[in-house]
C-alpha cells in the first residue's frame, strides 16, 4: 500500500509544479536572434532572453502555434498558426500583439505527428521582408512541401523552384539556400541509415545549380547558414548533435557532444543557434563553439492541465450487459460505468483517475463485476459487486502481458481470457489460481466461451497450415481437444443452450466471383453456420419433414390443482444438464444452416436458435421453425444478457439495450448517457498513458528481444519530461521519442485528446496564378485537367459551362476587387463546396470581361498527381515514340492498385512498360501487383476474321523497369523487392526508405490516442532479415537533381526510356503470328509419339 500511497504524492506535486515550472523542460521549435529567444510551450508562443529567467507568453489561441522564426531587424516573429481554422502563416511584432495573417491557401489538414505539419515557417530573406515557408503544395501527396516566399506586405506567395524539400535556410546574402532534399524532420526513427536519411544540399537561386554536401548514411537535417560554414544536426555518433561544414575545406567538424538526448530544432541568426535537447533549450555561440544550457522559467495559469468534467460517451472501450438486461456495463475513460436500460441513475464504480480499468464483464449470477485494471503497473484481474459499495478485490498477480476480454462461466465460478503470449487462461474466480488451457502459435486466440454446464471451453486455434480449428478443453480432464480439422477456417464456437450442439462459423463455400475487367476470379462470401452434433444419440437439429394425419384424440382437462403445480413448476430453476462431446465421427454429425454463405461477423447460441450479423444487420435465426428474421438492421454484433432475453447492441455512437425479438426499428432501448460524465486530471491520466503505451509497445512488438534494447531504461529515461507536460502534444512528442529508440520502421504514434480549432476550408480553383506587375492583376497562367466525374479529381475550371481561360486575368471573387496587393485566397475562406462568383478578363486593356459561377474544392493534391503522372507519360510518349507505357503507383493500398491494374489494362500492349514506384506511400503487401506484373503469355486462341487472343487475356511479355526513391515506403519498398527477386527487370532511382514491418492492430490509448506497434518482420527466403533498415537498392542509380527536375526534366524516367530503347534494340519483340488454318480432311498433320 506504501508504493501506491508514495505515487499518488508524486502525481500530486508535478500537478502543482506544472503551473510553475522552474527549469522547465519541453521547450520546442526555438529560435534566437540578439538577446531574444522565442519557443513553443503548451502550445503557444514564449519568448524570454537568453540569459534565461521568467518567459513571457506571446500567444494564447486555442490551437498550436508552432515554429516561430524572428525577423533579422528583430521587430517580427512570424509563426504558423490555426487562427483561421486551418494552418496558416501569421506575422506579430517581437515584443507581442495581435498576428496578421499573411496566407489563405487551404492546408492539408491534420496529420499524425510523424507526417509533421503544413505551412512551416523557416526563415526570412537577409532584408527581413520576406518570410521562407514549406507548404505542402507538390503533386508527391500530402506530407511532402515545397518552398514559398511569403510578403510582409501581403499578396499571393510567390513559389521558389526547388521542387521538393525539407527543412532550410538562406545564405547570409540570400542568394542560395541550404537545405535537406528530403524530409524526415518529424520522423523519430534514431539511428535510421536506410534511403530517406537526409543530406544537406546547397541550392543557387540565381544560377539554379546544387551541390550535395554531405552523404553520410545516416541523418544529416536542419542546415543553418553562417558566414563560410553550415552547421547541421547529425547522428554520426549515434545521437544527433551540431555539426559544423567548412565550406572552404570540405571538412566536417563535431561542435556539441550530448550523449543522452538527441539535439532537436537548431535555429537561429548570426554567431548564435539555439535548440532543444532532453526538452532543455541550449545556446551555442558559433565563434566559439561554446554551449550554455539556458535555466527557463515558466509561470501561467495552464488550462491545458487542469481537471475539467467531460461528457465520456464518445470514449467508451468495451461494455457488457447485466444478466437481466436491466444495466449495462462498459469501461470509457479509464473507470467502469454501469449504466441503466430505462430508468435511474449512472453509477461510476471506479473513480480511478491514473488508472485504466477496461474489459468489465458482468457475472451470470448478477453479483461481481470482473475487469482488469492496471493499478499495480500491470493490467491484473479484479472483481467487485454490481454496486461498487465494497473494496475490489484482486484476483490474479504478477501479470506481464496484454490480456484480451474475459468471459464469465455460466456458474459465475470461473472467468476465460487469453492474452498477447497467446496463452488462453482459465481462472478459479475463488482461488484466484490460473490454469493455462492451451497456447496458440501463429495467432492470438481471441475467441473463446464456455459450454451450459461450465464444465468444457470452446476456442479456435490455428493449426500448422495457419488455419484456425474449433478445440474443447474439458475442466475435468484437464486436457484440450481438437474437434474439428484445418481443412477449412473454423471460427467463433459457441454452444446451443441445451448443450448438446456447437455451433461455428467455417469456410468452406467457394465461391467463384468474376473480375468486370478480364477473365480472373476469386473466392468471395465464403461463410456459413454450422452446427456439429456432440455425441452420437442427440436428435437431428434439422430432421426429415414428413406430413402424416394424426388422430384426434380427447384429452382430460387439468384440475385446478394440477394447473397450480404445472404453473408453480416453472419458476423452479431449470437444471443444467450435463455436457457430454464425443470427437469421434464429430465431421459426419456436422451440418449447415440452412442459409446461403455469406460474409458473417458474429455468433451466439439463443433457446431454439441463434443470432448471427451480417451486412444487413443482427438476425434471429429459428432452428424449429427453420425460419430467420432481422433483429436490427445497420448492427452486426451484439452481447446477450445471461438469461438470453436482452442484448446489448452498438449502432454507430448509440448503445441500446433490446428484446431478443425480430423486426425492431431505428434505435430500441437506446441508453441515455447523457450523464455519463467524469472529471479527469490531465496530468494523472498522462501518466497512465506514458506507461501504458511504453507496456503495449512491449506486448506487440513483434521481437520478443524488442531489438536488444534496454526497455525498462528506456521508460525511465523519457519519464524525466512528464512532469514538465503542459499539452497533450506533449506526450505524443514523447512517445515519438520513446518508440523511436526502437530503431524500426512504422513505430507510429497517433495524436491523442486535446482541443481542436474548428475547421475552416478555403476554396481553391484547380489553377495557377501569377502575378502581372504591370496589369497589376493575377493572370492564370495554369489550368490543372481534373476527370469531373471523378469527386476527388474535380477541377473546377474546367466544369462545362464556366468560361475562364489560360492567360486570362482575376479581377474579382464574389464581388471583391483582387489586385496584387490582395492574396486571392483570402477571399476564398470558408468558400469551398460554395458556389462564388468569378470575374475574368481578357483582350486589349482587359476589355472583356465575364463573370462564371464556379464551385471551389478543398484540395488541390489529387490535381497536382494528375498533372505530374500525365506530364510523366506524355514524356515517356515522346521519348519512346509510343512504344513504352508508363504507370505510376502511388501507393500499395487501394489506390496504387487501381492505379496499376488499370495502368496494365491499358498498357499491357505496349513493347515495354515503365512501373513508377516513386512516392509509394505502401499499404498492402504487393504480393498480387507483383503477380500482375509477372503474368507472361501462355498461349494463343485462333478466331475466324479478327485478332487471336491470349492468355492470360492481360500480360506483359516485353522488357521492365521499376524506378524507385528515398520516399518509396513500406509495400513500395516491397514492390521493387519482389520486382527484383522474380527477376522481372531493372531496378532505376535511389535506395528506398527501407521500413519493411507490418501493422497488424493493437490495443488504444485512454483517451483515443494510439501508437502503432510493428507486429511483423520481413525475413528472406534463405532466413535472413531484408528491406528494413537499409531499403532497396537500385541496379542504375540516378538522382533525380533539384535543378534538373526544376528545369522540366525527369533523370530516372529519361534514364528508363534509354534502358528499355536499348533493351528492345537488342531483343526487338516478336509479332504474334497465327499459323495459316489446318487442313485436317485426312490425318492429323500433328506426329504422335
Amino acid at each position: 500500500m506504501k508504493r501506491y500511497i508514495l505515487w499518488g504524492v508524486f502525481v500530486l506535486l508535478a500537478a502543482f509544479t506544472a503551473m510553475a515550472l522552474d527549469n522547465a523542460r519541453l521547450l520546442r521549435f526555438p529560435d534566437v536572434n540578439g538577446n531574444r529567444v522565442v519557443f513553443v510551450y503548451a502550445g503557444d508562443i514564449w519568448t524570454v532572453p537568453t540569459s534565461g529567467g521568467s518567459a513571457v507568453r506571446l500567444t494564447s489561441q486555442k490551437g498550436m502555434e508552432l515554429f516561430p522564426k524572428i525577423s533579422p531587424d528583430g521587430k517580427w516573429i512570424a509563426f504558423s498558426g490555426e487562427y483561421s481554422g486551418s494552418r496558416q502563416v501569421f506575422v506579430m511584432p517581437s515584443i507581442g500583439g495581435t498576428p496578421r495573417q499573411l496566407t489563405w491557401y487551404n492546408d492539408v489538414g491534420v496529420m499524425p505527428p510523424r507526417g509533421g505539419f503544413d505551412d512551416i515557417v523557416l526563415d526570412w530573406t537577409p532584408d527581413s521582408r520576406k518570410i521562407l515557408i514549406r507548404s505542402n503544395r507538390t503533386p508527391y501527396g500530402k506530407r511532402m512541401g515545397k518552398y514559398f516566399l511569403v510578403s510582409l506586405d501581403g499578396g499571393l506567395e510567390e513559389p521558389l523552384q526547388i521542387p521538393e524539400a525539407g527543412f532550410g535556410s538562406f545564405s547570409p546574402d540570400g542568394e542560395k539556400i541550404c537545405y535537406t532534399p528530403i524530409s524526415r524532420e518529424f520522423r523519430t526513427w534514431k539511428r535510421y541509415k536506410g534511403g530517406r536519411a537526409a543530406d544537406v544540399w546547397i541550392y543557387n537561386l540565381s544560377d539554379n545549380t546544387s551541390r550535395r554536401l554531405t552523404t553520410f548514411p545516416g541523418s544529416d537535417q536542419i542546415p543553418r547558414w553562417y558566414k563560410d560554414s553550415i552547421y547541421f544536426a547529425s547522428d554520426r555518433d549515434l545521437k544527433l548533435n551540431i555539426y559544423r561544414y567548412d565550406l572552404k575545406t570540405d571538412k566536417i567538424t563535431q561542435i556539441t557532444h550530448h550523449r543522452e538526448f538527441d539535439t532537436l530544432w537548431p535555429s537561429g541568426r548570426g554567431n548564435q543557434l539555439v535548440y532543444e535537447n532532453g526538452g532543455f533549450l541550449y545556446l551555442l555561440n558559433l565563434d566559439t563553439g561554446k554551449t550554455d544550457k539556458m535555466t527557463v522559467n515558466i509561470r501561467f495559469d495552464d488550462p491545458n492541465i487542469l481537471p475539467y468534467m467531460k461528457n465520456v460517451a464518445g470514449d467508451i472501450h468495451s461494455a457488457d450487459i447485466s444478466p437481466s438486461g436491466k444495466r449495462a456495463v462498459l469501461d470509457a475513460r479509464g473507470d467502469i460505468f454501469t449504466v441503466p436500460a430505462k430508468s435511474g441513475v449512472i453509477r461510476n464504480l471506479t473513480r480511478s483517475q491514473g488508472v485504466r480499468e477496461i474489459f468489465p464483464a458482468w457475472s451470470p449470477d448478477g453479483r461481481w463485476i470482473a475487469y482488469f485494471s492496471d493499478q499495480t503497473g500491470e493490467y491484473e484481474v479484479y472483481i467487485r459487486d454490481k454496486d461498487g459499495k465494497m473494496p475490489a478485490k484482486q484476483l490474479t498477480r504478477d501479470s506481464s502481458s496484454w490480456k484480451f476480454p474475459a468471459v464469465w462461466s455460466p456458474d459465475s465460478k470461473w472467468l476465460l481470457f487469453s492474452d498477447k503470449n497467446q496463452e488462453l487462461q482459465l481462472l478459479d474466480v475463488k482461488e484466484g489460481k490460473i490454469t493455462v488451457v492451451d497456447r496458440a502459435d501463429r495467432h492470438d486466440i481471441r475467441d473463446y466461451t464456455f459450454s451450459p454446464d461450465s464444465s468444457w471451453v470452446a476456442y479456435s486455434k490455428n493449426g500448422a497450415n495457419g488455419q484456425e480449428a474449433v478445440w474443447v478443453y474439458s475442466l475435468s480432464e484437464k486436457k484440450p481437444i481438437q474437434l474439428t480439422g484445418d481443412t477449412f477456417n473454423d471460427s467463433n464456437p459457441t454452444f446451443s443452450t441445451d448443450g448438446k450442439y456447437l455451433f461455428f462459423m467455417s469456410n468452406r463455400d467457394f465461391n467463384l466471383t468474376f473480375s468486370a475487367f478480364e477473365f480472373n476470379y476469386v473466392y468471395t462470401k465464403a461463410t456459413r453456420i454450422y452446427a456439429a452434433a456432440l455425441t452420437s444419440d442427440v436428435p437431428k437439429l434439422f430432421p426429415f419433414e414428413n406430413d402424416v394425419e394424426t388422430v384426434k384424440r380427447e384429452v382430460a382437462k387439468p384440475s385446478d390443482k394440477g394447473r397450480k403445480a404445472k404453473a408453480g413448476s416453472k419458476k423452479k430453476m431449470e437444471k443444467v444438464s450435463e455436457v457430454r462431446i464425443d470427437p469421434t465421427g464429430i465431421d459426419a454429425r456436422t451440418v449447415a444452416f440452412p442459409m446461403k454463405s455469406g460474409r458473417y461477423s458474429y455468433l451466439q447460441a439463443v433457446k431454439g436458435g441463434i443470432l448471427y450479423g451480417n451486412e444487413s444487420g443482427l438476425h434471429k435465426f429459428d432452428i424449429g421453425k427453420k425460419k430467420d428474421s432481422i433483429i436490427l438492421a445497420g448492427v452486426r454484433g451484439a452481447i446477450l444478457s445471461a438469461d438470453g432475453k436482452k442484448l446489448l447492441y452498438r449502432k454507430g455512437k448509440t448503445f441500446g439495450i433490446a428484446a431478443v425479438q425480430p423486426g425492431q426499428k431505428g434505435e430500441p432501448g437506446k441508453l441515455n448517457l447523457a450523464n455519463l460524465t467524469m472529471k479527469i486530471d490531465p496530468v494523472k491520466e498522462w501518466r497512465q498513458i506514458y506507461v501504458d503505451g511504453w507496456r503495449i509497445f512491449r506486448d506487440w512488438f513483434y521481437a520478443d528481444n524488442l531489438h536488444g534494447v534496454d526497455w525498462k531504461a528506456m521508460r525511465k529515461k523519457y519519464a524525466k519530461l512528464l512532469p514538465s507536460i503542459s499539452h497533450r502534444a506533449d506526450l505524443d512528442y514523447i512517445f515519438g521519442e520513446l518508440v523511436g529508440e526502437m530503431n524500426v520502421g512504422h513505430a507510429y504514434v497517433n495524436w491523442g485528446d486535446f482541443p481542436r480549432v474548428k475547421r475552416v476550408n478555403t476554396g481553391l480553383l484547380g489553377c495557377e496564378f501569377t502575378p502581372d506587375t504591370q496589369m497589376g492583376r493575377y493572370r492564370i497562367t495554369k489550368i490543372y485537367q481534373g476527370e469531373n466525374w471523378n469527386k476527388s479529381r474535380r477541377s473546377p475550371l474546367t466544369e462545362q459551362g464556366v468560361d475562364v481561360h489560360v492567360g486570362d486575368y482575376l479581377m474579382k471573387i464574389d464581388g471583391y476587387n483582387v489586385t496584387l496587393k490582395d492574396n486571392p485566397y483570402s477571399f476564398l475562406e470558408g468558400k469551398a463546396g460554395r458556389h462564388v462568383p468569378l470575374t475574368v478578363a481578357s483582350g486589349p486593356k482587359l476589355a472583356v470581361k465575364r463573370t462564371v459561377l464556379v464551385k471551389p474544392i478543398s484540395s488541390e493534391l489529387e490535381l497536382r498527381y494528375l498533372d505530374w503522372v500525365n506530364s510523366r507519360r506524355k514524356l515517356v510518349d515522346k521519348l519512346s515514340g509510343g512504344r513504352i507505357g508508363y504507370i505510376h503507383v502511388p501507393n500499395t493500398s487501394f489506390e496504387g492498385n487501381r492505379e496499376l491494374f488499370k495502368g496494365m489494362y491499358a498498357y499491357h500492349n505496349k513493347e515495354a512498360l515503365i512501373i513508377d514506384d516513386r512516392y509509394n506511400g505502401g499499404g498492402f503487401i504487393p504480393d498480387v501487383m507483383t503477380g500482375l506484373l509477372e503474368r507472361r503469355t501462355l498461349s494463343y486462341w485462333a478466331r475466324r476474321g479478327v485478332k487471336p487472343n491470349s492468355t492470360p487475356g492481360i500480360a506483359h511479355d516485353g522488357p521492365k523497369v521499376m524506378l524507385i526513391n528515398h520516399y518509396s515506403s513500406s509495400g513500395g519498398d516491397a514492390f521493387p523487392y519482389y520486382f527484383k527477386k522474380r527477376h522481372l527487370g531493372t531496378l532505376i532511382g535511389t535506395r528506398t526508405w527501407g521500413g519493411l514491418v507490418g501493422l497488424s492492430g493493437n490495443a488504444g490509448l485512454v483517451d483515443g490516442g494510439s501508437i502503432s506497434v510493428p507486429s511483423f518482420g520481413v525475413f528472406g527466403t534463405d532466413g535472413k532479415w531484408v528491406v528494413e533498415g537499409i531499403g532497396i537498392y537500385p541496379d542504375i542509380e540516378v538522382e533525380d537533381r533539384p535543378e534538373q527536375v526544376a528545369a522540366g526534366h525527369d533523370p530516372c524516367v529519361e534514364k528508363a526510356v534509354q534502358v528499355l530503347l536499348k533493351k528492345l534494340k537488342e531483343k526487338p519483340p516478336v509479332p504474334v503470328k497465327q499459323p495459316k488454318f489446318p487442313v485436317r480432311s485426312g490425318w492429323h498433320e500433328g506426329d504422335i509419339h
